[in-house]
């Protein structure tokens, strides 16, 4: 690798394994449907627009608190809704998917 990719891959934004899949953006659409839903659009977007920078803090977060939530729910769930809040891109896509439901 010559010095021009090395920089071009240290200032990246995003990561092409950091995308969203398929099965993933199915989950954030189910989500957002419930949301629609019960009618909680406005609310959820107002506050999903003031945190969607912390999205990795939160999910770190997750992982710290898990093993009192295995106790209580399921954790597969919950697994991939931590693994899907690592992503970039996964909350800008939630409030997307909240808009198109509304």
């Amino acid at each position: 690798m010559n010095i021009r990719e090395n920089l071009r891959q240290a200032f990246a934004i995003q990561k092409e394994d950091e995308k969203l899949n398929a099965e993933e953006k199915e989950l954030i659409d189910k989500l957002a449907n419930e949301i629609a839903k019960r009618r909680l659009d406005t609310v959820a977007i107002t506050f999903l627009e003031s945190v969607k920078y912390l999205n990795f803090i939160s999910s770190q977060t997750m992982i710290f608190f898990k093993p009192i939530v295995d106790a209580i729910f399921p954790t597969q769930i919950y697994d991939k809704i931590q693994q899907i809040l690592e992503k970039r891109g996964s909350i800008e896509y939630l409030i997307q998917a909240i808009e198109r439901q509304v």
